[in-house]
């Protein structure tokens, strides 16, 4: 027995690796029109970026078990905002193709425009795994994140990090997008990032 678990731990391990390995290809090989001079097909093309960003940094994430909803109500993806610019269609696409799921089970994505406040505290009340401010978004995170204590809050820019706590945000630089991240996401308990990410020195930024 003891054989069998510790060839699942070299697995899981060779796993993570190969994740993490994907994903630094990820974020060398892309680069993304700088937002403030982007057109409207680069916008949509910055959306499909974000979208597939977001896809692995949910296999690098680690929810505890009673932050995650029962097993027969999906996990949930919140997106607020305006001008998504098909990022959360691109997001629907990736999650269905690739399979990716939280906890083993399937996602559901939810997305609120500005004028939805009403109905985005109701969806942050239900506690999602994961909330994404579209670079369009007026609500506060601060605010937000006394809802869904135990959300991942991914957003666009430094100040998201510094400023409104968040755990990580898309930060464009030379026309090529870097990843800011929180330490708290990296040390506290859940959701948790792999540490092994902080070794992507020249595409992350890890924020104290």
């Amino acid at each position: 027995m003891s054989f069998i678990k510790s060839r699942f731990k070299v697995f899981l391990q060779l796993r993570r690796s190969f994740v993490l390995l994907g994903f630094f290809v990820l974020l060398s090989g892309l680069t993304p029109i700088a937002a403030k001079n982007a057109t409207s097909d680069d916008k949509r093309r910055i959306g499909r970026v974000q979208a597939t960003y977001l896809t692995h940094l949910i296999n690098l994430t680690q929810w505890n078990k009673d932050h995650l909803p029962t097993p027969s109500q999906p996990p949930k993806i919140v997106i607020l905002g305006d001008k998504e610019n098909g990022f959360t269609e691109s997001l629907e696409f990736l999650l269905e193709q690739s399979g990716i799921g939280i906890g083993g089970n399937k996602i559901e994505v939810l997305h609120f425009r500005n004028g939805d406040k009403i109905k985005a505290n109701a969806a942050l009340e239900i506690k999602p795994q994961i909330v994404f401010f579209l670079s369009s978004s007026n609500y506060d995170p601060k605010k937000m994140r006394e809802l869904s204590k135990h959300s991942l809050f991914v957003g666009n820019g430094r100040k998201f990090i510094t400023e409104l706590k968040g755990d990580i945000a898309f930060n464009y630089s030379r026309n090529r997008v870097r990843l800011i991240i929180s330490k708290l996401a990296l040390t506290r308990r859940s959701p948790k990032l792999n540490s092994q990410i902080s070794r992507l020195r020249s595409v992350v930024e890890i924020i104290p």
